[in-house]
């Protein structure tokens, strides 16, 4: 008797791309051993989108108590059924592959012999940029559909997890290999790593082996999310030092390490949370001005205004691929890429995915992640800035000593040169907040103009020159300062910045801030008490940063000024007149207020 074929279920969030990974898979494999299922909508045949049959309301129902469909759901106002006969299809052998709803997940493991979900994602800030490139929806309403979270996965299905976040073609082929790889599966296989994961949930530590097989079997889907749940909730309460340093090391098996012709490669983090912040732009030049190799990949924004990634895309091309980098390190010694399309990790897929919604703190597992990646991208020395205040990741002093103490430590066991500085993060840096804004501050700290920030131009520097002190021949980090402030002076740093966007790709039309602006005054005379990071980067999402590069705030203040009534506190940009009113609304009655930045009366 022939095998039953294997069921394959697509689900994912909007803007993951499953139809397009369902056609170009069907282009590959739609032969006589996979059948790629045509969905019944409550809508007419022909309609925009998928290829399906549109039947009336009253016919769908009458299918259904005819028990037609395998299975129906709703969805957006519309009825969905996939018929009963694909059930004879797998009793001949054949592989089906049907786009489907989470919901009906659990109905279908238990009617299916061989059962396997296939979840397409892609990072947030992915998802929201194809949603908003739909032209349904914008701003808040793009954050809040992406922000949603699924329902967790019932337990026992065997579920594969498909990243869907660079080119339509390399989509297709990571999905096409999971319906490859799935076509036996049954239920989920006893992964050989259980006996390392049970021992987990005792609270047993693990060594660099074990984490690498239980990160192996995540990645190859044979833990259920429940499992996966369990384990990450326990190593997240008994998680030591030198397990960290073993997942770390773990974690770079999965990814061939890239070999650089060079004594020294250097490269920073931020752990982030600090509004304008943008010192990378900076420090990246004035280290390549020294001659140091700097290839710099860096994220997008998700929950804030701007990423670093966000600005340099204002003036140059950021999508580099990896001979990309080695031409830039080569012509111009560094570049400030996205890492979305070098460095991008599938366990971090898998482990964000549950992390993130429960809200476990998994800054152990960051520092473990973020430090392989830099082992991984042939980095031998790593700079690392860990802001500590109110609203940042870190509100307390002690707490970020004891995680640069982690990033160092673990830099030690994977053989690189870590120094974490911890920095005061009570309050944004620069004046600018969002894409454009940000790299107009970069732009006047390069050029040396008199109106340039100096808190951003200082805090460049200081790491500039813990950078340059690396280099052996510099005798100490104040050295590498005195370095980095001539090379910044004399328009070396400015010069090295522009053969990098040059080498990269030069933007031909340099995002400007918004035309369309509104600005908050000052409701009183007083002194400026505080500036809410929070609030500030809030209302420049709301105007559109960072979708709309030019959006963002420009503060006209800072702590401990003081301000007459009616004197401007920040100034709103935005691309659109419907986002300024967006933004507008959240500063208070009228605009006239706004507790983003509070005064104080004398």
């Amino acid at each position: 008797m022939k095998e039953s074929g294997t069921f394959f279920l697509v689900v994912g969030p909007s803007g993951a791309g499953k139809d397009s990974l369902i056609d170009g898979a069907r282009a590959t494999l739609g032969n006589d051993e996979y059948v790629f299922a045509r969905r019944i909508i409550t809508r007419p045949s022909g309609s925009p989108g998928e290829d399906h049959e549109g039947v009336a309301e009253a016919e769908f129902a009458e299918r259904e108590r005819n028990g037609e469909f395998l299975v129906t759901w709703h969805a957006h106002g519309l009825r969905y059924g996939l018929p009963q006969w694909l059930v004879g299809l797998l009793e001949t052998g054949k592989h089906v592959v049907a786009n489907g709803s989470r919901g009906v997940i659990a109905m279908l493991a238990r009617q299916l012999p061989r059962f396997v979900v296939v979840n397409v994602t892609a990072p947030q800030v992915v998802l929201a940029q194809r949603i908003a490139a739909r032209g349904r929806e914008s701003g808040d309403d793009v954050m809040r559909r992406v922000a949603r979270q699924a329902p967790p996965m019932p337990d026992g299905v065997h579920c594969v997890t498909v990243t869907n976040d660079s080119t339509l073609d390399l989509g297709v082929a990571r999905f096409t290999d999971a319906l490859r790889n799935g076509a036996n599966a049954g239920s989920v296989p006893q992964p050989a790593s259980r006996r390392h994961l049970a021992a987990k949930l005792d609270g047993q530590p693990l060594d660099e082996g074990a984490y690498e097989a239980i990160l192996r079997d995540a990645i190859a889907g044979r833990y259920t999310e429940q499992e996966l749940t369990a384990f990450l909730t326990a190593a997240t309460r008994s998680l030591d030092d030198r397990e960290v340093v073993a997942l770390a090391r773990a974690r770079t098996r999965f990814t061939a390490r890239i070999e650089w012709d060079e004594p020294i490669v250097v490269d920073k983090h931020s752990m982030g949370g600090i509004p304008g912040s943008r010192i990378t732009l900076i420090v990246v030049p004035i280290v390549a001005a020294y001659g140091l190799a700097m290839p710099k990949t860096s994220s997008r924004a998700i929950t804030s205004a701007a990423g670093t990634a966000d600005a340099m895309e204002t003036v140059a091309r950021v999508d580099l691929t990896h001979d990309d980098v080695r031409r830039c390190v080569a012509q111009a010694r560094a570049c400030i890429a996205w890492n979305g399309r070098l460095n991008h990790s599938v366990i971090d897929d898998v482990m964000n995915a549950i992390t993130r919604p429960l809200g476990l703190d998994s800054r152990r597992w960051a520092v473990a992640s973020i430090l392989s990646k830099k082992a991984t991208a042939g980095a031998t020395h790593v700079i690392v800035d860990i802001p500590y205040g109110p609203q940042t990741k870190l509100s307390a002093r002690a707490d970020a000593d004891a995680l640069a103490g982690l990033f160092e430590e673990v830099g030690k066991g994977l053989g690189l040169h870590v120094r974490a500085l911890v920095t005061d993060g009570s309050r944004p840096i620069g004046r600018g907040v969002g894409p454009a804004l940000e790299v107009r501050d970069v732009r006047q700290v390069l050029e040396n103009h008199p109106d340039a920030p100096m808190d951003l131009r200082e805090k460049a520097l200081r790491f500039a020159g813990e950078i340059i002190a690396f280099d052996p021949r510099v005798a100490s980090a104040a050295q590498g300062m005195r370095i980095a402030t001539a090379l910044l002076d004399e328009g070396s740093a400015r010069a090295a910045f522009d053969r990098i966007v040059a080498t990269q790709g030069i933007r031909p039309d340099p995002v400007a801030p918004g035309a369309h602006t509104h600005v908050i005054v000052a409701p009183a005379e007083g002194r400026v008490a505080a500036i809410n990071g929070w609030q500030i980067s809030g209302i420049a999402r709301a105007a559109g940063a960072p979708r709309s590069a030019g959006a963002g705030i420009d503060l006209l203040c800072t702590i401990g000024e003081r301000v007459a009534a009616g004197e401007p506190l920040y100034r709103i940009h935005a691309e659109s007149a419907a986002d300024l009113a967006t933004a507008v609304a959240m500063t208070g009655p009228a605009g006239e207020a706004s507790t983003a930045v509070r005064v104080d009366p004398d």
